[in-house]
């Protein structure tokens, strides 16, 4: 709580215990944690710890001993040093800050929480998939953590094709997408987030303007300073061509001449999967399902390449074959071809 002169008059950590499953016996339990709480403060407009407070959380409630008179913090950080295993929220205050300034802390791992914090209340419904979608494209340019990078990345895109709102989703994506390529265009050439861009560009293009971008990346008419269009972004240029019906059956084999391994084989057949056709994902189904033919490593790139989000409407048959053949796989197959399954 807040005094009206702007102090912190109380500072108390609430814990929740995370609800059982469904049918699960036994009580949910409120586990001790080691904590420190960090109290962080716009100074020259960077976000720079002013407090840390270290303590044990027990029960339900668990007063700070915070210093009285101490002006509200700009950002009040939970589990700060990651010293405990805990998913932890962000109060409103403390939210709206980072929402502006995500990238303006001064090192890189109470960054790295406030993201965990924000990608975990997108997960469980407390932060719209939009209102992500804007933290991440706000902070990320100023993250220098290439993994931090990737993952948020992966967690953008899943965000928009899970967790979106569907009539907004399109909008969503567009501006994901617009803005993965004005990073590509702009990132240092030869670097790690280069590469990370190209491939966030590459999973993302929808437009017949993108996708001149990468097949122009893939025949080399379309070239960005430091980028090495290599074997592995090859294929997944390749990949998404062929998802959106821009590669055919010739151009997949034209690219596994030029890779003629085990692992083009794979990329290969993940990329025939993915075309938009009712009878190839007939084919696949078949073959993954019915056949029990296919390599387990193949079988997990057709499996991949079958799964594309964007193909909802060619999905959607397989969601009742697929709980009605599940148990009868899990029955009869290895365990490793029945957990990809």
């Amino acid at each position: 709580t807040v005094a009206e002169d702007g102090t912190v008059a109380s500072l108390a950590v609430r814990q929740e215990a995370p609800a059982l499953p469904v049918g699960a016996k036994g009580e949910a339990v409120l586990r001790p944690h080691r904590i420190a709480v960090g109290a962080y403060d716009l100074v020259d407009g960077k976000l720079v710890r002013t407090q840390r407070v270290e303590l044990d959380v027990v029960g339900e409630s668990t007063q700070v001993p915070f210093p009285a008179g101490t002006p509200r913090p700009a950002v009040i950080l939970l589990n700060d040093d990651d010293l405990s295993y805990a998913k932890v929220r962000l109060d409103e205050q403390s939210l709206a800050v980072v929402r502006d300034h995500v990238g303006d802390f001064t090192e890189s791992l109470p960054r790295a929480l406030v993201w965990a914090s924000a990608w975990d209340m997108t997960r469980d419904g407390e932060l719209a998939a939009r209102d992500y979608l804007e933290l991440v494209l706000q902070g990320i340019g100023k993250e220098t953590d290439i993994g931090v990078v990737q993952s948020l990345h992966r967690q953008a895109k899943l965000a928009l094709d899970l967790y979106a709102d569907p009539a907004w989703r399109d909008t969503g994506l567009a501006r994901w997408t617009e803005a993965a390529l004005e990073h590509l265009r702009t990132a240092a050439p030869g670097s790690d987030h280069q590469l990370a861009w190209a491939r966030a560009f590459t999973l993302a293009a929808r437009t017949d303007a993108q996708l001149d971008v990468l097949a122009g990346l893939l025949d080399g008419t379309v070239t960005y300073e430091g980028l090495a269009v290599d074997t592995d972004l090859r294929w997944a240029l390749l990949s998404r061509l062929a998802a959106t019906g821009r590669a055919d059956e010739k151009a997949i084999d034209a690219e596994l001449a030029l890779d003629p391994t085990s692992a083009g084989e794979q990329h290969a057949a993940a990329v025939r999967a993915a075309r938009p056709s009712a009878e190839v994902k007939a084919a696949v189904w078949a073959s993954v399902v019915e056949d029990d033919k296919l390599p387990n490593a193949v079988q997990e790139a057709v499996i991949g390449g079958f799964v594309q989000t964007d193909q909802r409407e060619l999905l959607a048959p397989y969601t009742e074959r697929y709980f009605a053949t599940v148990k009868d796989v899990w029955d009869s197959r290895s365990h490793e071809m029945a957990q990809q399954i």
